[in-house]
């Protein structure tokens, strides 16, 4: 367990959490044809490309000023992250599993979830025990909120594992947020059970596709919140396009 000390946040001001998967920063935009011609991206990617989403995601930043950008699908490397001075805070970490030969492969090694934070915030991972992306990201929030943030298998069986693997420490805490890539291909009712069990509800829009960017379909990109917590509001930025994924930004009064 990683520990840094807990955030402070203006009383009265909402809470504004991004959640993002930057798709390597390769700028795919989610389409057959763009994985088909230009995969290469995610064995190489040029600098230039790495260089403009980049800024992208800076300017998405200092534009919407979150208070804590939760990330999926970055690489560790500095050249990697955004820059910015005012997120001084934040941690990246292997999303394989700490004993997974993934770890060790040139092409894998590097594939990373994480998060950028305004203020200093307590927070420690844990692992499913199914699939190959293991990580879950647990963040202390003001007020005793966790939050987790979770990136899920792309097989339908795989994901009901993680769910049941997810909701067994969901349901030692009082007040959560899980934000992630959740990959329901076959829509929320996947995550049925794990809302029943641990008493959450989907906070996005209805109709709200996230995937693919280019012309959205699918609602992968999701936060579960419990019922007690004062959501504001949940917004699809449907404008934006950095990668495959649209970003979803929530605002938590506290």
């Amino acid at each position: 367990m990683q520990l840094i000390a807990t955030a402070a946040v203006a009383h009265g001001e909402p809470f504004r959490i991004l959640l993002l998967n930057a798709g390597y920063c390769t700028e795919l935009d989610g389409s057959l044809r763009d994985y088909f011609l230009r995969f290469y991206r995610y064995l190489h990617t040029p600098r230039r490309i790495v260089r403009r989403a980049l800024r992208s995601l800076s300017g998405l930043l200092e534009g919407q000023k979150p208070d804590l950008c939760c990330f999926v699908e970055i690489h560790e490397q500095s050249q990697y992250l955004p820059h910015l001075q005012a997120y001084a805070y934040g941690d990246v970490e292997n999303k394989y599993g700490i004993r997974s030969l993934l770890r060790r492969l040139p092409l894998f090694r590097h594939n990373c979830n994480g998060f950028l934070a305004r203020k200093p915030m307590e927070f420690r991972k844990h692992y499913c025990r199914h699939g190959t992306k293991k990580l879950i990201y647990e963040l202390e929030l003001p007020h005793h909120v966790s939050l987790f943030l979770v990136h899920f298998a792309l097989r339908a069986r795989t994901r009901r594992k993680q769910c049941r693997d997810l909701a067994e420490i969901l349901r030692q805490r009082r007040r959560v947020i899980v934000c992630g890539d959740f990959n329901t291909m076959q829509g929320d009712r996947e995550l049925r059970d794990l809302l029943r069990s641990c008493r959450l509800r989907i906070a996005n829009p209805p109709h709200a596709p996230t995937f693919p960017a280019v012309r959205p379909r699918k609602a992968l990109d999701l936060f579960l919140c419990s019922p007690g917590l004062k959501i504001k509001g949940v917004r699809v930025m449907d404008s934006i396009h950095l990668s495959d994924h649209l970003p979803v930004l929530l605002e938590l009064q506290l």
